[in-house]
């Protein structure tokens, strides 16, 4: 009994250790793969596979970009991770036992290189391809140590040095980091809202003790795709609508990535193209699978079919979407048959990013785009800008005969009618809700009162309005 404890215990414990890693990557730490998934490409062709041979380390770089297409499937990325993880252990392991060193130290040092490793992979930055080198080398070394002449063990290595270093390269260590399970939550929400699971966004958000700018910011598009944004939008103070941002040589990575969610969703084709693009730009060697697929998108939306065309046909190459690009191919009409109706159709040149004017602009092609009127009414409320909020609403909501009866938009009605002394007839034409008319009565005779947070009058009077 004592002699296979002995013989056993080592390959246990690593593999209790996998077991351990696995787990705190698959529930803890998921999202951090579809990221990476997210921000690389790899195609089929040879023209695109050529590219690795044309530094050193294109192998690694190769197998590892290869494998991190799979992180699109669930429990693909933490099994991915593990498995290589589990092969640089046994590798050491076995090294270090052939060069005679104690079964109790080469256990240790290969548990603690497995831990390095995967500590390492804390960061978005550490690519797959550092974790593949790392394994080459350590094959080497395997390699040499299972050769019992040690003039042989010298040839060996020697030889073996530079086509090691030309294919698997010199291995990447990152500085050490704390797992940032702030950022996860952060690509979470992303991840859902790209993968249109907008209830679970909802869910996921209000369920958090502290919110970021990245999570109230994809909760309002989650609303807004519900066409619940009016209705939320006080929820989290400060809120994050995105229409205040401007894209500049300092705009941090995420505040870009979003961008193109947020065009997208109201209908601006042009911008979301333009947004894609930048993200692309900003990610790992210029190549962004899930822009790929935006791009594709916004040229098939906006009609041009032969640019959509070239971005579908790189996307025939990818082993993951292909698939997906098939069904734009037959389905594309009926698929964005709704976003076609928001895009602007007007012949108009933008040179601003100047959300509002954007969606001006998308409104007055297509008044019935609700996203972006309540984008713009919100807008304008955040800001407490009473003046364009009213203008805005006469335009997109009297005038074309659609009041939009929301709460808020009711409540910031009165607070434009009591400060314009309205006369009756006024108040009867804009506030059609008597329980807002009411409440807005009560809360004139304790203006500030706690019991009113979830109003736009306590919020107007209380809460600071963001310098834009």
């Amino acid at each position: 009994m004592k002699n296979l404890y002995y013989k056993y215990y080592p390959t246990a414990a690593i593999i209790l250790c996998a077991i351990i890693i696995w787990c705190f990557f698959q529930f803890w730490y998921p999202y951090h793969f579809f990221f990476q998934e997210q921000n690389q490409i790899f195609l089929w062709s040879w023209d695109y596979i050529s590219t690795y041979t044309d530094k050193s380390g294109g192998l690694a770089s190769l197998v590892g970009d290869f494998l991190t297409q799979f992180y699109y499937y669930l429990f693909a990325g933490a099994t991915i991770l593990t498995a290589c993880l589990l092969i640089i252990a046994c590798l050491l392991y076995k090294a270090l036992t052939n060069f005679k060193v104690s079964k109790p130290v080469a256990l240790l040092l290969a548990l603690f290189v497995m831990v390095f490793v995967a500590v390492c992979h804390f960061s978005t930055s550490y690519r797959l391809s550092s974790t593949i080198s790392i394994m080459g080398w350590l094959l080497l070394l395997w390699g040499v140590s299972s050769i019992r002449k040690n003039a042989l063990k010298l040839s060996v290595l020697a030889c073996g040095l530079l086509p090691c270093y030309l294919l698997f390269g010199s291995p990447v260590i990152k500085q050490l980091q704390m797992p940032d399970l702030v950022l996860e939550k952060d690509f979470a929400v992303d991840c859902e809202y790209h993968f249109g699971h907008y209830d679970k966004v909802i869910q996921m958000v209000e369920g958090q003790d502290r919110w970021t700018d990245q999570m109230v910011f994809f909760y309002n598009l989650a609303q807004a795709q519900r066409g619940q944004l009016p209705d939320h939008l006080l929820k989290f103070t400060p809120t994050q609508l995105g229409t205040f941002y401007k894209i500049g040589p300092e705009t941090p990575m995420l505040i870009i990535r979003n961008m193109n969610e947020l065009y997208w969703a109201l209908g601006d084709m042009t911008f979301t193209e333009r947004a894609a693009m930048m993200t692309n730009v900003f990610s790992h060697n210029n190549r962004n699978v899930r822009m790929m697929q935006r791009l594709a998108e916004c040229n098939y939306v906006s009609g041009d079919s032969l640019a959509a065309e070239k971005y579908l046909r790189i996307l025939d190459k990818t082993f993951v979407y292909a698939r997906w690009a098939d069904n734009v191919r037959q389905n594309g009409k009926t698929i964005y048959q709704q976003k076609m109706q928001m895009v602007n159709r007007h012949d108009t040149i933008s040179i601003t990013d100047n959300a509002h004017l954007l969606m001006m602009q998308l409104l007055n092609a297509n008044p019935n785009n609700t996203i972006a009127l309540d984008y713009i009414l919100c807008s304008t409320l955040v800001l407490k800008d009473i003046a364009s909020f009213k203008r805005d609403y006469d335009r997109y909501c009297i005038d074309t005969n659609n009041p939009r009866l929301k709460t808020l938009y009711q409540e910031a009605l009165c607070i434009w009618l009591a400060g314009t002394d309205a006369p009756q007839q006024e108040w009867e034409k804009y506030i059609k809700r008597g329980d807002v008319f009411q409440r807005f009565q009560q809360y004139n005779q304790q203006r500030g009162n706690a019991n009113f947070k979830d109003t736009y009058w306590y919020y107007f009077d209380k809460i600071k309005a963001p310098e834009i």
